[in-house]
């Protein structure tokens, strides 16, 4: 093992400092004479020579060659340190070359060891008579009452044979300062991390330094009996400080780990503390896109004066047609928004002129309606021509074939009408929204929220004049029946499924309504389902909100449907290979009059312009070759897409229109969300 004695040796001297330090205390300095000193490496080279096999670091020759066992050889070893210490050592030591004014132990310890080479030279004379056995090196520790006396150098290099005694032990002195307990656990730790194989060599020679050379106890502490017979204090020993270190190590473990469990406590606190700051930034978000909702609300619907005028508007038109056309019994309905609860101030009055009207042409209503004052009258053709009597035709395709219609201004209230000529299917669309909208009190406020914010993005239009000329890719009666099937799939929903509802029960038995061929069967009753969402806390914002997630992130255009009727957003189902899925087509199609589908927006026999024109007459598929088309499938007709025609861009368009809003009002921009874009 190749070992760097003069780190060895550096350390071991800073050990000794370190002894006489505890001497004195912190404020106080403890002076030794250079001579001493340099009887301490003496002794530490004599017991290396007698006790090599023993140790690991034998460094008798490294302090003989450097004199460390002289002054002069001290003298120039101190001085090349820049503190007078050499590593480990916390506070600086000084030289002083005037005379110590105490009495210095030199002359003592030197006549000690006069005593014990007369003594020595007495036991070698009787060795050589043969009077006595000569010593083993070990004799003087199985002996404690006689001192260790093999002394062979001297401090001044001599040997004591020799001594020839100077003033130099005299003129040079080391002042070692006292220690705090700081400096004192400084040096111990610095001590523990030297290397260990100095550890247990420092620990014996500290040991029989205080008991044969120093005279003194030192820094104290236990002392320990190693195997190999030799003692050594015990806080210096290899051992020890691996325990030490050891135990520091752990603590410093567990500190660290208690630090890192502070930290991520800390952190989680923070987390929460953050988490609850968006929580209330977004609340009060919300909170504010929900006050604006109702606001908005507030503003568009109408007052009561202007309802009751509405309502006398559609009575005296009724009896102005009945009137006109000689028939006790014409009945006009509206249709649309005003028949379901959705209307506003700018909205238009939709009629459908139900009765006998078979006789009756659009000519003729459009002749009567001049006849009695109304403005602006005009006969609006569909767009879309009906097949001719030899196509073969469904019933749906039937359904699907927009109707004329006439547009016509009330010159009292101002107000814009369309009316149609026998939509009865129209009447149960509008019936079966109104009753929707009777059951859940947000519903109203979400749709007209929607209305207005599809409108500004043209994903709907407020009037038939623009879906004339610009095609959007839905109506208001598809979006209401978005919002109708989203709020029936919450958790817990807020609507029911009225058209689930059996037809038998005890308390409420339902009538079955059949119209023109078609199941129109609903459960009406409104107040019975009143309250059903009061266990869904959600606000119109949050409603909304997460309406506009589902329609821009979640809902899979490609493959799913909407369907009102079920209350779910479900894969569409393969029946191409089926036909048309209503019973009894060929007795239906030849009962069925011209209708129009439409029922919530827009002239009755026309909306479906608005809504994208004609509807398939077969059902959607799985996977369709082409562009991908969005499913709104009506409630009543089975098998009816009502947005047949949007499909491709406008499908991206509808997605895209959803995301955009969504991050608005994510982010709190409801002027972004609500003005026109």
């Amino acid at each position: 093992m190749k070992v760097n004695r003069r780190h060895f040796v550096g350390i071991l001297y800073d050990v000794c400092l370190f002894e006489y330090a505890s001497q004195v205390g912190v404020d106080q300095h403890h002076t030794l004479a250079l001579a001493d000193l340099a009887d301490t490496f003496a002794f530490v080279a004599d017991f290396y020579k007698h006790n090599r096999p023993l140790m690991d670091i034998p460094c008798d020759q490294f302090i003989m060659r450097n004199q460390l066992h002289t002054v002069i050889g001290l003298l120039d070893y101190i001085e090349e340190m820049e503190t007078g210490a050499y590593e480990i050592f916390p506070r600086n030591v000084e030289i002083r070359e005037d005379a110590p004014s105490f009495a210095s132990s030199s002359s003592m310890k030197r006549e000690r060891r006069k005593q014990q080479e007369s003594s020595r030279r007495d036991q070698q004379q009787d060795r050589e008579r043969g009077l006595i056995r000569p010593r083993s090196a070990l004799d003087m520790f199985v002996r404690p009452e006689r001192s260790w006396s093999t002394d062979i150098y001297s401090h001044r290099g001599h040997d004591i044979h020799q001594d020839n005694d100077t003033d130099l032990d005299d003129e040079y002195s080391i002042v070692i300062p006292g220690l705090s307990k700081t400096d004192i656990q400084t040096f111990l730790w610095e001590y523990a991390y030297m290397p260990e194989e100095y550890h247990d060599d420092i620990a014996t020679l500290i040991r029989y330094l205080r008991r044969d050379e120093w005279m003194m106890n030192g820094s104290k502490g236990p002392i320990v009996t190693f195997d190999w017979g030799l003692e050594g204090v015990q806080k210096f020993t290899k051992e020890y400080n691996q325990n030490k270190i050891h135990k520091i190590e752990i603590r410093e473990q567990e500190e660290a780990k208690k630090a890192q469990e502070a930290t991520q406590q800390l952190q989680e606190e923070w987390n929460r503390q953050q988490e609850a700051a968006r929580e209330k930034e977004t609340a009060l978000r919300i909170k504010t896109t929900d006050d604006f909702i109702w606001r908005l609300h507030k503003s568009l619907v109408i007052s009561a004066e202007d309802t009751a005028a509405i309502d006398d508007l559609v009575k005296t038109l009724e009896a102005e047609l009945s009137e006109y056309f000689d028939f006790c019994f014409l009945a006009l309905a509206p249709v649309g928004s005003f028949a379901t609860g959705s209307h506003t101030r700018y909205s238009d009055l939709d009629l459908t002129l139900t009765g006998n009207t078979k006789n009756i042409t659009m000519s003729a209503l459009a002749a009567a309606l001049r006849h009695f004052d109304y403005e602006n009258v005009v006969i609006s053709e569909p767009r879309i021509q009906p097949p001719q009597p030899s196509t073969p035709t469904s019933a749906i395709t039937m359904l699907s074939i927009p109707q004329p219609f006439i547009t016509f201004v009330d010159p009292r209230t101002e107000l814009t009408c369309h009316i149609s000529l026998n939509d009865p299917l129209a009447i149960y669309r509008s019936r079966l929204v109104y009753t929707y909208n009777m059951v859940e009190p947000r519903f109203c406020p979400v749709f007209l929220a929607l209305k207005r914010l599809a409108v500004q993005r043209h994903l709907i239009s407020g009037s038939i004049h623009q879906d004339r000329h610009r095609p959007v890719p839905l109506g208001s009666y598809a979006l209401a029946l978005m919002l109708i099937t989203f709020l029936q799939t919450e958790n817990p929903p807020l609507l029911p499924k009225l058209q689930q509802t059996p037809l038998e029960e005890e308390e409420r038995p339902l009538k079955e309504t059949i119209v023109q061929g078609i199941d129109c069967s609903f459960d009406r009753d409104w107040k019975y389902h009143l309250g059903l969402g009061a266990g869904n806390s959600k606000g119109v914002a949050e409603l909304l909100i997460d309406f506009c997630r589902f329609f821009g992130y979640v809902f899979d255009y490609e493959s799913k449907e909407v369907n009102a009727r079920i209350g779910a957003f479900r894969w569409r189902p393969d029946v191409s290979s089926k036909g048309a899925a209503i019973g009894n087509m060929s007795s239906l199609a030849a009962a069925l009059p011209p209708i129009a589908a439409s029922a919530t927006s827009g002239p009755p026999s026309s909306s479906l312009s608005s809504q994208g024109g004609a509807l398939s007459s077969s059902s959607s598929v799985s996977k369709e070759s082409g562009p991908v088309t969005f499913h709104v499938m009506d409630p009543f007709v089975m098998g009816m897409n009502i947005t047949t025609a949007c499909r491709g861009d406008q499908v991206r368009m509808v997605k895209e229109c959803f995301q955009e809003v969504y991050e608005a009002l994510n982010e709190g921009d409801i002027n972004l969300v609500f003005s026109k874009s």
